[in-house]
């Protein structure tokens, strides 16, 4: 399988243009970029899938245009031309075009010399180059490029090392199964694109497969709907609008999986998709507490704790909550989570107001509490991404390793703005306080076609897999499993699936079948 590169390089193959396009390539490899050139591309017949995907996956689109280039660009004719279809499928993907030319070289005078779907092309930006060309030119177009020199990571362009499987067939042959009524193949096909196993994450498909399996009375369905609750938890779901409330719902429907268990205990505690309510909030952790790891355990302690006789406190925070950060923030808390009332009733806008107070006053906790209270909305208090955003901002901005995490969440999902390398920046402070599932994240974006790391992603994963995080346990399974950023190995991809399923993650017992299979082959 081809390797996604950051630079494709376009050129003629005619002598003269691979002869320069291969020196710029070895000398762009030699300097740490990821760089994609055939020299021994044919150029002849219909334009193959493989350039198309290529020129998707890269970030700067780079054209030696030689005389030759410039005349088969002018040429008003139908037949089939390799360079003409690169350059146009680059404009389609909005590509970084960066044209060279080379040996005496020139863009057209006049527009009109040239068909007008690839007019645009004279009006880029061009560097010329002579035949030996010195450090200078080479040094402005290494300064141009959007593309970063990563020196020698071995497996930064990696997908798949491993040599028994072709993901794209792999995922072709589940969905035909899929498609005959296979319940068990409809769940794995809506599981692979749900988690962007053996390619990039296609959530008009999982949706399309999982509400299948999800509408069935088998035993799967219940996992289906937690992955179903995770789409309209994060605002995934196609053509519908962000749901707390149907991912409760769906939540409830799975509360056979952990998971969706532990999910359900959490969006009641701030009552989040559904009614507050204290008895049915502690009823409900303790029959689940003993089926949950410590995170959910960790939840009932802080339930108790917060509940306690705050009165005389209270007073004495909004008599200091004018002039005292940590007073409008403790009074902004406990409004926050209803403990100033008998039975306890949370009061979201004045919990907003004094969190509010407290965050103009330099409270970087009360930063992020506001911004929660904004992202998560409940009660009567109104979702608004924007207000979350600017918060969360200043929060993360201060060093707040958990809006750190919640800010990358929002660009990675597109809650206001989707811009994965902001994400991978805010992701990366996270990770380096040590915000385990934001490594997680990091491992799911390392892995888009328009960013791809796959050694960064494995890295991330290899850290918050270590740090028990069960999701990056299933995940780096997988990259064992397809040698995705490192050396295939069927036998850690099993380690890795078995102790994600420990940890009730249903897709890894799928997943770990599916590694004996090809390690009995």
């Amino acid at each position: 399988m081809e390797k996604l590169k950051d630079i494709f390089i376009s050129y003629k193959n005619d002598g003269e243009g691979n002869h320069f396009a291969a020196r710029l390539c070895e000398d762009l490899k030699h300097e740490g970029y990821s760089v994609y050139f055939n020299p021994d591309e044919g150029k002849t017949g219909n334009f193959p899938e493989r350039l198309r995907k290529a020129i998707y996956a890269c970030k700067d689109f780079v054209c030696i245009v030689t005389r030759g280039y410039m005349d088969d660009l002018k040429e008003n004719t139908d037949d089939v031309c390799w360079i003409r279809d690169e350059l146009l499928c680059a404009k389609k993907y909005a590509r970084h075009i960066v044209p060279i030319l080379v040996n005496g070289a020139s863009m057209p005078k006049n527009k009109l010399d040239i068909p007008e779907n690839l007019r645009f092309f004279p009006d880029i930006d061009a560097f010329t180059f002579p035949e030996q060309y010195l450090v200078s030119p080479f040094t402005m177009l290494t300064d141009a490029l959007i593309s970063v020199n990563n020196g020698t990571d071995d497996y930064r362009d990696v997908q798949c090392s491993n040599i028994l499987i072709d993901p794209e067939q792999y995922i072709s042959q589940i969905e035909e199964q899929a498609k005959s009524g296979d319940v068990e193949a409809m769940y794995k096909a809506g599981m692979l694109f749900f988690h962007g196993i053996g390619g990039p994450r296609d959530f008009k498909k999982a949706a399309k497969w999982l509400k299948q399996v999800s509408e069935t009375n088998h035993k799967l369905s219940v996992y289906a709907n937690t992955l179903i609750a995770r789409m309209y938890y994060s605002g995934s779901m196609p053509r519908e609008e962000q749901s707390y409330e149907k991912s409760f719902e769906y939540h409830k429907k799975a509360e056979e999986d952990p998971y969706s268990a532990a999910q359900v205990a959490f969006m009641q505690r701030i009552g989040s998709g559904c009614d507050y309510d204290f008895q049915i909030i502690e009823d409900y952790y303790l029959k689940i507490i003993d089926s949950n790891d410590a995170m959910c355990k960790m939840g009932l302690a802080d339930f108790y704790e917060l509940h306690g006789q705050f009165q005389k406190s209270a007073k004495i925070y909004q008599a200091l909550a004018d002039t005292v950060p940590d007073a409008a923030y403790k009074l902004g808390m406990m409004y926050k989570n209803g403990v100033l009332t008998a039975p306890p009733m949370p009061d979201y806008r004045k919990a907003a107001t004094y969190l509010k107070m407290a965050s103009d006053q330099g409270n970087v906790n009360a930063a992020y509490e506001y911004a929660v209270l904004h992202f998560n909305p409940t009660g009567s208090l109104k979702k608004n991404f924007r207000e979350a955003r600017q918060y969360f901002e200043k929060a993360a901005d201060a060093g707040h390793m958990e809006a750190q995490y919640i800010f990358g969440y929002m660009y990675e999902y597109g809650h206001v703005e989707k811009n994965y390398l902001k994400a991978i920046h805010y992701f990366q402070k996270a990770v380096d306080q040590g915000h385990v599932f934001s490594g997680m994240h990091l491992a799911v974006l390392y892995q888009q076609p328009e960013i791809h790391n796959y050694q960064k992603a494995f890295q991330n994963c290899y850290f918050s897999a270590e740090h028990g995080c069960g999701l990056a346990c299933f995940y780096l399974g997988n990259m064992y499993l397809f040698g995705c950023g490192c050396e295939s190995d069927e036998d850690k991809a099993f380690l890795y699936y078995r102790r994600a399923a420990e940890m009730g993650i249903y897709e890894a017992k799928v997943m770990m079948r599916e590694a004996e299979k090809l390690y009995d082959e």
